[in-house]
């Protein structure tokens, strides 16, 4: 292929991102581009399309193949408890030291406060989130179908046990995919998704439904999900713990350091930040934060 030839498909590559925030309100360009290539050539093979020129004007005629293409490129990959040992050090280390934490001396700010940041496609409704009460504050920002907030929910009412009631805990689970959260928000799952959890678990916190098992509402009601999009939305403010475990690394240096600036104003002093096995604290920021384990790549806003 020649160099025009290249430069005239990649330049329809950006059209076809371009076209996705544009039209559908989905940002995926600050995205490292071999993912998005991979996500992309998968949908074209499937088509049997040979250039991202002939597959933008394949999306023009199949409003259905849009929906394939979004949903192949949000990242859906989670479980319950996934990758176990960092949860050990949430429940054993982070959660106590939160839970024992004196009530904030001023309510937070928040977007999502007093007339509420909709989304793009709508997400959490109007509310003011301060309470006077002692309140928990924890995101899950790219939370998928809603498995790694429910096991934070989890992870506390086995610690909080009959005082679970004295905290407003609140628990966002937030994602750029309106069908993934909506899946979420029913918290319904296969029996192969909770089988690999501890049994305490599954038989404290789950109950039969239409041949699956669904999350109890003591749960449920802790987390509340809305379309959320760490590239262009601001973030939710003054938590406790933010955890964002295998989503940066999809995304490109520049959106990186957006995305931890973000993350470092919306944790309140001594806040608690988890990454994913394969990301680590950026440069910029690795004087505000110490490191709690290096293994589960928990940290410490200074």
């Amino acid at each position: 292929m020649s160099t025009v030839s290249v430069q005239s498909d990649e330049c329809s590559l950006t059209q076809i991102l371009d076209k996705l925030w544009f039209e559908k309100g989905y940002d995926f360009r600050g995205y490292k581009i071999s993912s998005i290539k991979r996500r992309v050539t998968r949908r074209m093979g499937l088509n049997n399309i040979e250039s991202y020129e002939r597959y933008r004007s394949f999306l023009d005629s199949s409003p259905a193949e849009y929906h394939r293409l979004l949903y192949d490129l949000t990242i859906k990959v989670t479980g319950f408890f996934r990758d176990a040992y960092p949860f050990y050090i949430l429940r054993d280390r982070v959660l106590p030291d939160i839970i024992s934490s004196p009530p904030f001396k001023n309510p937070p700010l928040s977007p999502f406060a007093k007339g509420g940041y909709k989304g793009i496609n709508g997400g959490f409704s109007g509310q003011n989130l301060w309470k006077k009460e002692r309140e928990i504050r924890i995101w899950c920002p790219g939370c998928a179908t809603g498995e790694e907030p429910y096991s934070i929910g989890m992870l506390l009412l086995e610690a909080l046990k009959e005082d679970a009631g004295r905290l407003n805990i609140k628990i966002f689970g937030t994602d750029i995919c309106r069908d993934t959260l909506e899946k979420a928000r029913l918290g319904v799952y296969h029996y192969s998704f909770i089988e690999v959890m501890e049994k305490g678990y599954r038989d404290n916190y789950f109950i039969p439904h239409d041949n699956n098992y669904r999350i109890k509402y003591c749960v449920r009601q802790m987390v509340r999900y809305g379309i959320h999009n760490l590239v262009n939305h601001p973030p939710i403010s003054h938590l406790d713990l933010l955890l964002c475990r295998n989503v940066l690394i999809y995304f490109d240096k520049g959106l990186q350091e957006k995305v931890f600036r973000d993350f470092y104003y919306a944790l309140r002093p001594k806040g608690y930040l988890a990454l994913g096995k394969s990301e680590v604290i950026i440069n910029e920021f690795r004087d505000a934060f110490i490191e709690i384990d290096r293994k589960a790549r928990v940290y410490q806003k200074i």
